[in-house]
C-alpha cells in the first residue's frame, strides 16, 4: 500500500506560504450564486496571501490527524498534484512553482516567465498568460491504481473536477475571477512540467486572478 500521498522534494527552495484564517468572504450559497468563468484580469498583483488561501481552501489539508483535505478523493488516496505558475504575485518571481501540500508551502520548480509558452499549450487562449496565476493539475495514477484499477481514471478527473470547483467558489468568495481551461496541448504542458504523461500527466487547469 502507498504510504505518501503528495510529492515532496527536499532540495528544492522552499517558500512557506502564510496562513491567516481572518478573512471572512461570501457564504457558501453567495458563491456558488456568483460563480461565473472569468477571462478578463486587471493587472493587478495578487498578494502571497491570496495565493496562499486560494490553495488552502481549494485542496489544502483541513484535517491534520488524518491528513485529510478540502477536496473529496477516493480512498483518500489523492491521485492530484497541483503547480501554480505564477505570472503575477508580490514577492514570488515568475515560473513553475509546486505546492506542497504536507506543509503548506511551495517549491520552486523553475523560475521563468512561462506566460507565452502557456498560452501555446492551451491552443492560443490568452487568459492562462493575463492571469495572476494558473494551477495546473498533473495525475499521478498509481496512487490509486493499485486499489481501483479500472476505474483509476474517473476517479482522477472526479478529483480534478473537484479541486477546480472549490477554486472557482474560492476565488468568487475573495473576489477574485476564475477560469477553468480543459483545451491545451498535453503533451506541451507535460514537456513544460518535465513529466512523462504516463507515471504523471497534466488533466486540467485553473487561471485565477484580479477582475
Amino acid at each position: 500500500m502507498p504510504i505518501f500521498h503528495h510529492k515532496n522534494n527536499p532540495r528544492a527552495k522552499k517558500i512557506v506560504l502564510p496562513k491567516d484564517a481572518s478573512f471572512g468572504g461570501l457564504s457558501v450559497e453567495q458563491a456558488i450564486e456568483r460563480r461565473r468563468s472569468i477571462r478578463d484580469f486587471s493587472g493587478k498583483s495578487m498578494t502571497l496571501s491570496e495565493l496562499s488561501q486560494l490553495l488552502y481552501y481549494a485542496c489544502g489539508i483541513t484535517e491534520g490527524r488524518q491528513a485529510l483535505r478540502a477536496t473529496p478523493s477516493a480512498g483518500a488516496l489523492y491521485p492530484i498534484e497541483v503547480y501554480p505558475v505564477i505570472n503575477n504575485v508580490e514577492g514570488l518571481t515568475r515560473g513553475i512553482y509546486h505546492y506542497s501540500v504536507g506543509d503548506h508551502s511551495l517549491e520552486v520548480v523553475q523560475e521563468s516567465d512561462f506566460r507565452q509558452e502557456m498560452i501555446d499549450a492551451a491552443l492560443g487562449q490568452e487568459v492562462i498568460g493575463k492571469a495572476n496565476v494558473a494551477f495546473v493539475m498533473t495525475a499521478i495514477p498509481q496512487r490509486a491504481r493499485w486499489r481501483y484499477r479500472e476505474r483509476t481514471n474517473r476517479y482522477i478527473f472526479l478529483e480534478a473536477g473537484h479541486i477546480a470547483q472549490n477554486f472557482y467558489l474560492e476565488a468568487t468568495s475573495m473576489g477574485l475571477g476564475a477560469c477553468a481551461i480543459g483545451a491545451f496541448s498535453d503533451d506541451a504542458f507535460n514537456r513544460m512540467f518535465n513529466i512523462d504523461g504516463a507515471e504523471e500527466a497534466t488533466v486540467y487547469t485553473m487561471a485565477v486572478g484580479h477582475i
